[in-house]
């Protein structure tokens, strides 16, 4: 016989996957919806692969240098401060983008017209949720001041300095990943909420009974999404650093862009932006089909939340 957790298991699964395949049908079939995603996936993960296959990696000589030169400089600490307030104001943007395009998709859900206040209500909460996951930023920045310049320094080390500060500080950077995932789940929640009940107040209040509602799909949801936004943006990251490498030889060889590797280069740009958009279509289904767990009939019908809990007898 079956057990108990295995019987209560199966109803989220299911739930969740009418969820998730009427979702998909309905992203697929109104490229409208692509837009907004892409612009919201760009704004918060998308820019990592095109930021992994295009910027290349500093050497180690070259990371000392700009270290000794960053902490022995006559602006110290106030260059640290200008640092920190460029990446500050970079995310609030970044944040504001992916707010507005969420609020398309939020709305384009409950079928009715997005509002700017809708926006500013998601960008309040996110704003909120960033901010554990920005100290953690910077207890990472301090750790790296701490251990940073020790290994940098180690002398006859085999390995790479940057894995070995990244290794010291793996805990630290586990607990900011997760910590960022839990926020900006809350934060969606919150955002939701507060669409509905008219101010981030209210989405706040709300977060408790939408976790109720979603219940344990909602749980398989999460995980769902993670790992395909996940696997899409390692996809991502491979096929434009395979696509970038003759782009860059080409550059360094030659003294300037010439006809080969400006073809090459326009190939390059058509073929990331085709992965951004597709990057939209992943983000607008993960958005509807969470929209769908929570109540919205825009996707078609869901199955609802069973009541009681089935027990193996």
């Amino acid at each position: 016989m079956r057990s108990g957790s295995t019987l209560t298991a199966e109803p989220a699964v299911r739930r969740w996957s009418a969820a998730a395949g009427a979702s998909l049908r309905h992203v697929a079939d109104r490229p409208a919806l692509w837009l907004p995603g892409a612009l919201a996936w760009l704004a918060t993960i998308g820019w990592v692969p095109f930021v992994i296959a295009v910027v290349s990696t500093p050497s180690v000589a070259e990371l000392t240098y700009l270290g000794s030169r960053f902490w022995t400089s006559g602006l110290w600490p106030w260059n640290a401060v200008l640092v920190a307030a460029g990446a500050v104001a970079v995310a609030v943007v970044a944040l504001s983008l992916a707010s507005a395009a969420n609020a398309v998709l939020l709305a384009a859900a409950g079928r009715r017209q997005a509002a700017t206040r809708d926006a500013g209500s998601l960008l309040v909460l996110a704003l909120l949720g960033a901010i554990p996951v920005a100290f953690c930023a910077l207890a990472i920045a301090v750790g790296v001041i701490a251990v940073g310049p020790a290994e940098f320094n180690r002398p006859q080390a085999e390995t790479s300095p940057i894995l070995r500060t990244a290794a010291r500080l793996a805990p630290l950077l586990l607990f900011t990943g997760l910590l960022a995932l839990v926020a900006s789940t809350l934060a969606g929640l919150a955002g939701r909420g507060a669409i509905r009940a008219g101010d981030p107040a209210g989405g706040l209040a709300a977060v408790p009974g939408l976790v109720r509602r979603a219940g344990r799909a909602g749980i398989v949801h999460l995980t769902a999404a993670a790992i395909v936004g996940l696997a899409y943006l390692v996809l991502t990251a491979l096929l434009l650093t395979v696509l970038w490498e003759p782009i860059a030889v080409g550059l360094d060889a030659a003294a300037g862009i010439d006809l080969a590797a400006g073809l090459l280069l326009v190939g390059f740009v058509a073929i990331w932006l085709c992965l951004v958009l597709a990057g939209g279509v992943v983000h607008a289904w993960a958005s509807m089909t969470a929209s769908a767990l929570l109540g919205d009939r825009v996707v078609g019908p869901v199955p609802e939340r069973p009541q009681e809990t089935l027990i193996d007898r």
